[in-house]
């Protein structure tokens, strides 16, 4: 055998044996670093302060809020929010409700707003809603009330319950559980009543 063909042998195998280790070393350390790149993916977390949020849709808005501080993980996709205020528009673009509460959290695949604590909702026609959680999940779907729920109604009417459901622009009701409602002829009735 000759010189060159042995060089040739020596050269073509430590070629080979190289590419089996980076081959080999590849295929070992790909868990790792798809473990790696997910966790890190999968763990984001933000302090903000100052948020606001906008849904639209073919250039209507649908809904947006404000909230002074928040927290958003990526885990879970869902932000949670302190000191929130916030409205709901009509197909008119029109404010249909609007809302405050001291904190939520906001999902965002699934566009839910969930408010819990010291919650106020005010209608366009100054109906009000207070609840100690209300749940908006989009405009063609009902607001849920549960715990403590009271609604003053502008004609003259305050309803209690444990929990209600209403349409997206507080003008239809359905009560459910414990309740109390009384019709109220003046202002100071009004005053009242809603402290029942």
């Amino acid at each position: 055998m000759s010189k060159k063909r042995l060089l040739k042998i020596v050269f073509l195998s430590v070629v080979l044996l190289i590419l089996w280790g980076v081959i080999w070393s590849w295929f070992v350390t790909r868990t790792v670093r798809k473990n790696n790149s997910d966790s890190s993916m999968k763990n984001q977390h933000a302090v903000v302060k100052n948020i606001i949020v906008t849904e639209t849709k073919e250039e209507k808005k649908y809904w947006e809020f404000y909230a002074k501080s928040g927290e958003y993980t990526s885990e879970n996709n869902s932000v949670k929010l302190n000191d929130v205020i916030g409205n709901f528009y009509d197909k008119n673009d029109e404010v249909s409700v609007s809302f405050k509460s001291d904190k939520g959290t906001y999902d965002e695949k699934s566009k839910k707003v969930v408010l819990n604590g010291d919650n106020l909702f005010v209608g366009k026609d100054g109906s009000e809603l207070y609840a100690d959680e209300l749940i908006w999940q989009g405009e063609d779907k009902d607001i849920l009330a549960n715990g403590n729920v009271q609604f003053i109604h502008k004609d003259k009417l305050v309803t209690k319950a444990d929990k209600a459901v209403f349409n997206s622009t507080l003008t239809n009701f359905r009560v459910i559980g414990k309740t109390k409602t009384k019709i109220y002829s003046d202002e100071n009735d009004k005053k009242k009543y809603a402290q029942l």
